[in-house]
């Protein structure tokens, strides 16, 4: 009988989720060509290619057939093309199964074993709108409108104010007025997210997939000036449909079959962005995990129950910052979840649970200066740069959270470099701890 084993991988806006998929499936397909090369490649520390147990994976494109599946092959070619470039990022949910044969560890019986692994891959925005089940409208319209009116998101917010302003308090509930609303609003939620911030709600208006032009969600929080109103109402009976039709069926659907779920953060952008930016994505973490709370009475247990055993988080894009720094974004990372799960709720939820610093493609070279003071700097190519260059992005900060007037990192967005692609087709993707992320979600399938 053919073992199945579901995968969730999640993360906010940009913190890799296409990219990651990509790699690990390549890793997969080409893991014969390390065969003779114990402790190297993509998979390394995956202790079925290491013991020599993996045989092959191959993609089953039959199966799931009337369901999104995750586009691998346009991931692969976007890379490792003529102009290697970075995969333009799926909108919605989409899934992909890859059928690993292998050896057994422990058995009388050493025939060959199969095993079908189904990562699925969804929009961190919908993950952000966890929080929202346990709010009335009066509440989310307060947090959200809040919200707006702090930092930087006050100038982007400034057309929806405008246009709420002139709504009188007897305004009537209308789906041209709700449509209008939620394009402005929309329009700030866009221009929040670019700018590396995470607390944008509804999720959906940002990443509708099946429920593009759906008048559910045209939803926009309100001012309690209008509490009462026809436009009031109607947007607070829209608030609670858009959480029964849309949050709750979700979860429920995907998440009562995940068995091993991977949580991508980009923490190194965060860190770039400064202190508002990194201070909402920490917050809107600490939020989505009370609610995300696997089978031991979390706000989703009757949704999840207690199918999802191990679960990961990672810090991603840790080719971006010198070779002895990855060991300290992995320890900022199990700061941040100490201190975003202070009562163990979580980790005392899943059976198994991890912290690591990965790059799914590492896209730069370590190097050392050749003049004193010798230290290690990176060979990459930088977007908008015209050749690849050497560039010392300085160090993270170990602290949780940063001493901000000390922090002296400079994120560089490194691209593809094609020379580094090119053998990708046959050993797959150059990486950082690839291996150790699918030991610790698979590993012990193998035994």
């Amino acid at each position: 009988m053919t073992k199945k084993i579901s995968i969730g991988v999640t993360g906010f806006s940009r913190s890799g989720k296409t990219v990651f998929i990509g790699s690990l499936i390549q890793a997969l397909l080409t893991s014969d060509a390390w065969s003779e090369r114990k402790g190297q490649g993509p998979l390394a520390r995956f202790s079925p290619v290491e013991r020599g147990q993996f045989i092959s994976a191959q993609v089953k494109s039959d199966l799931n057939t009337d369901l999104p599946q995750f586009p691998f092959r346009k991931v692969r070619e976007s890379l490792v093309g003529s102009s290697s470039k970075w995969p333009t990022a799926t909108e919605g949910i989409s899934r992909i199964v890859v059928e690993v044969e292998f050896s057994p560890r422990k058995s009388f019986i050493k025939r060959p074993r199969k095993m079908q692994i189904e990562l699925i891959d969804f929009p961190g925005e919908w993950l952000i709108d966890l929080p929202m089940l346990d709010l009335s409208y009066e509440e989310w319209s307060r947090n959200m409108l809040a919200a707006a009116e702090c930092g930087a998101r006050k100038e982007w917010v400034l057309k929806y104010f405008d246009h709420v302003d002139a709504i009188g308090i007897g305004a009537a509930f209308d789906e041209e007025v709700a449509e209008d609303l939620a394009d402005l609003w929309r329009e700030y939620l866009q221009v929040s997210i670019d700018s590396g911030y995470v607390l944008n709600q509804p999720g959906r208006l940002l990443r509708p997939d099946a429920l593009r032009n759906s008048p559910i969600l045209r939803l926009v929080p309100l001012p309690e000036r209008l509490a009462g109103s026809g436009l009031w109402v109607g947007m607070e009976a829209r608030f609670k449909d858009y959480k029964s039709k849309v949050i709750k069926p979700f979860y429920k659907k995907h998440f009562s079959k995940i068995d091993r779920q991977i949580v991508l953060i980009d923490l190194l952008r965060a860190i770039q962005l400064g202190e508002p930016v990194f201070n909402e994505m920490t917050e809107s973490l600490s939020e989505t995990l009370k609610s995300f709370n696997y089978g031991k009475g979390g706000g989703l247990s009757w949704l999840v129950g207690g199918a999802t055993s191990h679960v990961l988080f990672a810090a991603t894009k840790c080719d971006h910052v010198t070779r002895g720094d990855r060991a300290n974004i992995e320890q900022t990372m199990r700061r941040m979840l100490s201190h975003l799960d202070d009562q163990n709720e979580l980790r005392a939820s899943s059976l198994k649970h991890e912290v690591m610093a990965i790059s799914s493609i590492k896209v730069t070279e370590d190097r050392k200066t050749t003049k004193p003071p010798v230290r290690e700097v990176l060979f990459g190519l930088p977007k908008g740069a015209a050749q690849p260059n050497q560039y010392d992005p300085g160090g993270v900060p170990l602290d949780f959270p940063p001493h901000w007037g000390e922090v002296d990192f400079e994120f560089y967005e490194f691209q593809p470099m094609h020379e580094l692609m090119t053998d990708a087709l046959y050993e797959g993707f150059p990486a950082i701890n690839l291996g150790r992320v699918l030991e610790f979600l698979i590993g012990d399938d193998f035994a």
